[in-house]
């Protein structure tokens, strides 16, 4: 399993890694250990991308992500 998959299956059973990433969704993924690319991937809800990055070659995943528009 890729660090990207682990980070968002984290990211949706940890309330604390959510709220600190709606907070600070880069900071929370650079301090999981994400590549820029799987940040940038993430950031711009490119599907396609986060799916070849994660590794995952099911169509059986689906990931909801959190965007957040800082103001």
């Amino acid at each position: 399993m890729s660090n990207l998959n682990d980070f968002l299956e984290k990211l949706g059973s940890d309330a604390d890694l959510m709220d600190a990433y709606k907070k600070d969704p880069e900071g929370v993924m650079k301090a999981n250990g994400l590549s820029d690319e799987e940040i940038r991937a993430v950031i711009s809800a490119d599907a396609k991308k986060i799916k070849a990055l994660s590794g995952d070659k099911q169509d059986s995943k689906t990931y909801i992500l959190v965007h957040v528009n800082k103001k």
